[in-house]
């Protein structure tokens, strides 16, 4: 009698066990309520799930970084759109017919789609600079007490991931954007640039003027660091402001270019047009409107350079754009592998929720017929 019933309780809490998994089933709609109850099945949802987070994370990413490359592009639009303005205003100034008020006039105008530009080279979305290079949270142009405004960030862009190990360059640097070369040297030629021009090779490296001298070119790696690697002598045509010469190294591959800041070429420009120079001494009529000629070519340039500049950021937007595609679809894949590996199927706990309440019943009639019988009765 003793044993029968320490069976009947044993396998009343089978049926307990069984059916807490079931309830649990039911109410969650969940497979698993602990990882013993299939320790493979288990295992196959843990990495599912660590997928399914790797994804929600890059696409995360990659949605905020689609915001900011919209921006930079919307804003690049405009740039160009404003250089499309100066360009206009230029050719009226290379008209006879205007007037020294109209020339005036230009200049005050050249001087409000600076400031323009300024506001548009230091866009920010969420409290990043969209054009600072690696490090975002540096303001990229800054402007001195003269109105001289100067690229504080790097040549560097950030990498965003795309993919499980795989990143992608965002967006243009500011040096790119407000940039363009106002002079190219090959292998065994001759660089002409102003002392406030940058001076890049062909692999994205700086060389500086050594100051006060001025005499001698010296490399800066990627990363800012100065290097041993120098070109010397470095002459100049002793004018004000003076342009100077560099022999360029008589190696193949070799490229320089100088790049002229699109805030200088306003300023300059806009002086041309009050008839002074860069130290605001006058300057005569004539010499006036051949600076003014010669300013609108060098817009021209400017405004190439912005254009191939906004291509290249749109090719990069394009990356970043069929990248969230491909992963919000990978995500949506594992999301319903996740759901399917996990999910309890409901219809399958409804018929054994059924099964196991006839057992309940069955089990539940053997002991209440079982504790109707006296000792006596039993032992008989």
């Amino acid at each position: 009698m003793i044993t029968q019933t320490e069976q009947m309780s044993y396998r009343l809490s089978i049926l307990n066990t069984q059916q807490q998994k079931l309830t649990y089933q039911t109410s969650t709609q969940e497979k698993l309520q602990e990882g013993s109850d299939d320790s493979m099945l288990y295992s196959r949802l843990i990495l599912v799930d660590e997928k399914v987070r790797t994804y929600e994370g890059l696409k995360s990413q990659i949605q905020k970084t689609k915001v900011q490359n919209n921006m930079a592009d919307s804003s690049m639009s405009e740039v160009k759109k404003i250089l499309e303005n100066i360009k206009e205003q230029l050719v009226k100034a290379n008209t006879s017919t205007t007037t020294d008020d109209g020339l005036t006039a230009i200049a005050s105008s050249l001087a409000g789609l600076k400031e323009n530009l300024f506001q548009l080279a230091n866009t920010q979305v969420e409290n990043e600079y969209v054009f600072a290079g690696s490090n975002s949270s540096v303001k990229p142009f800054e402007k001195d007490a003269n109105g001289k405004i100067t690229y504080l960030g790097d040549s560097q862009l950030r990498k965003v991931a795309i993919e499980e190990g795989s990143y992608r360059e965002r967006g243009i640097t500011g040096f790119d954007m407000m940039t363009y070369p106002s002079s190219t040297a090959y292998k065994g030629g001759t660089l002409t640039f102003k002392e406030t021009d940058r001076i890049v090779d062909q692999g994205g490296n700086e060389w500086k003027l050594n100051s006060p001298t001025n005499d001698t070119l010296t490399k800066y790696d990627l990363n800012g660091n100065i290097t041993t690697n120098t070109i010397t002598p470095i002459t100049n045509n002793a004018l004000t402001p003076p342009t100077y010469s560099a022999p360029m190294p008589n190696v193949d591959g070799t490229k320089f270019e100088a790049k002229t800041n699109i805030f200088d070429l306003i300023d300059a420009t806009v002086n041309a047009l009050k008839k002074v120079d860069s130290s605001g001494n006058p300057i005569s009529a004539e010499d006036a409107r051949t600076l003014v000629a010669n300013y609108q070519g060098e817009v021209d340039k400017a405004y190439d350079a912005v254009n191939i500049a906004h291509a290249d950021l749109g090719g990069k937007n394009k990356i970043f754009e069929i990248s969230l595609e491909r992963v919000s679809s990978k995500l949506t894949q594992f999301d319903i592998l996740s759901r399917n590996l996990g999910s309890a199927d409901l219809a399958q706990v409804a018929i054994e929720s059924k099964a196991l309440e006839l057992t309940y019943t069955a089990l539940y009639s053997t002991i209440s017929k079982t504790n109707q019988l006296s000792l006596v009765n039993f032992l008989n």
